[in-house]
């Protein structure tokens, strides 16, 4: 019997250093992010709702309107650190690869997809 899944969601904004600005769960929830602060470029996700596993977790940069892609800051992000209550996104550079904070306005989505205990 396949268990049953719910998608959770999100999108964050970026400040200065960053920090986050604002979180926008209006259209899905499920997780509340956090800046981790002895990582360059890494947020944590974690999940509001108890899960029995974390089948896939996703993030997507949104760039910005109509300039370039940075190479300097962090501008793409992967995820780190599955677990059934919550993961991490870990921004990069795209030049060097190395862990990098991302530009002050941008934005990420983030998704899981978790069964339910």
């Amino acid at each position: 019997m396949a268990p049953r899944c719910v998608t959770l969601g999100g999108i964050v904004t970026i400040g200065s250093s960053g920090a986050i600005s604002s979180q926008d769960a209006s259209s899905m929830s499920g997780g509340v992010v956090t800046q981790t602060g002895s990582e360059d470029g890494r947020y944590s996700v974690a999940f509001t709702i108890k899960a029995k596993r974390n089948l896939g977790s996703f993030v997507n940069m949104v760039g910005p309107d109509d300039t370039g892609f940075p190479t300097t800051t962090g501008s793409d992000p992967q995820t780190r650190n599955l677990a059934a209550t919550g993961f991490d996104v870990q921004f990069k550079r795209t030049d060097t690869q190395a862990d990098a904070d991302p530009a002050s306005g941008t934005k990420f989505s983030w998704f899981a997809r978790v069964a339910l205990k």
